[in-house]
């Protein structure tokens, strides 16, 4: 077994470092060869990826078009030495909804110094996925506060399109 896994490795090595034989059985260097997509450096891996750099480069740049969850189930806010972090879970119609995030609607509203509102956003899939069950549709996310962010907050409330949900310190 010991030399299974040896031999395995050094397959892997190998075949990892770049090089490839061509049509005329020479050894060539991978980097040697641009594709349209990519940048002419190669990492080990990128032969067995799919997608091109650029295309990675515009996922990674395509997260500005969150939309707010359908409703928030649950939220707490758990006080810690250094402020505090706060807990939202929230349920969607499908699996695979991703980069989930808490964000701050700005400074608490003229009139309201001690309110805290609070977005639940979300990216949709771009694919339709099953449905499965409650728990595997669930998306939990968190949001550390500092003290100094918290001073003066006596409510936080989580937005979703459906419903809000009020916290209290």
């Amino acid at each position: 077994m010991k030399n299974f896994f040896y031999i395995f490795f050094l397959v892997w090595l190998v075949s990892s470092c770049g090089f490839s034989k061509n049509a005329d059985g020479r050894m060539e260097s991978a980097q040697s060869e641009t594709s349209a997509g990519s940048s002419g450096s190669m990492s080990i891996f990128s032969r067995r990826n799919p997608l091109s750099q650029q295309q990675r480069m515009t996922q990674t740049q395509d997260l500005s078009n969150r939309m707010l969850v359908a409703s928030v189930k649950t939220a707490q806010i758990e006080q810690t030495r250094d402020g505090g972090i706060i807990r939202a879970r929230a349920v969607m119609p499908q699996q695979g909804y991703y980069h989930a995030r808490l964000v701050s609607k700005g400074p608490p509203a003229f009139g309201t110094p001690s309110t805290l509102e609070i977005e639940f956003q979300i990216k949709e899939p771009v694919f339709t996925t099953i449905l499965s069950t409650q728990r595997s549709q669930e998306i939990d996310v968190g949001l550390f506060l500092s003290n100094q962010k918290l001073s003066g907050i006596r409510q936080i409330h989580i937005i979703a399109k459906q419903n809000k949900v009020t916290l209290s310190r």
